[in-house]
């Protein structure tokens, strides 16, 4: 396959924050969001225009259920899909408002009867997108059931230049950022 970029001549250079956190026990997802926003504050006061979360950063929301479904790796991920609206509602209220683009930690999402990690990207326009996992290890697939998710590729449009996301295990396997 053949494309051309028309490449903008101006050098433009931004900041990036990955996080690289402590995974911390919460009371509610209002203790989570404060957490977390608080991680967002800290890039943008250091002029971030692109936050990277960490894989699976989302499973520490797993802190707020009862010890039973914190005990069971199955029960986790389901009960996650309760909090998969409020997770990417506090993402994108918190991209638009600080004016960054955020990939937010990726989450388990049930698609069907299977389980994606699934990497969400927030625009300060308002817009998500996502990127789900293409590789999976096998602590995934033979303990947590989680399944690779079709080989789908999602190019990111930002106002400052274009992006793409490997998540974790996925950049062992050149083979897909080649057909970008």
């Amino acid at each position: 396959r053949q494309s051309t970029h028309f490449l903008d001549q101006r050098k433009m250079t931004i900041t990036i924050a990955s996080a690289q956190y402590p995974i911390a026990a919460h009371n509610s997802i209002q203790d989570w969001k404060e957490y977390t926003e608080q991680w967002v504050k800290d890039a943008v006061a250091k002029n971030a225009k692109l936050l990277v979360f960490p894989e699976y950063g989302s499973m520490e929301l797993v802190s707020i259920f009862p010890k039973e479904i914190q005990g069971d790796l199955h029960g986790q991920i389901e009960a996650m899909q309760d909090l998969l609206i409020d997770f990417k509602s506090i993402y994108l209220d918190m991209s638009i408002r600080y004016g960054v683009t955020i990939v937010a930690p990726s989450f388990p999402v049930k698609v069907g009867q299977k389980f994606h990690n699934r990497a969400f990207v927030f625009s300060p326009k308002g817009e998500v997108g996502y990127q789900d996992k293409l590789f999976m290890t096998r602590f995934e697939i033979e303990e947590w059931g989680i399944h690779a998710a079709p080989k789908l590729l999602t190019v990111f449009e930002a106002d400052w230049g274009s992006l793409g996301i490997q998540i974790c295990y996925d950049s062992e396997f050149s083979i897909a950022t080649q057909h970008l």
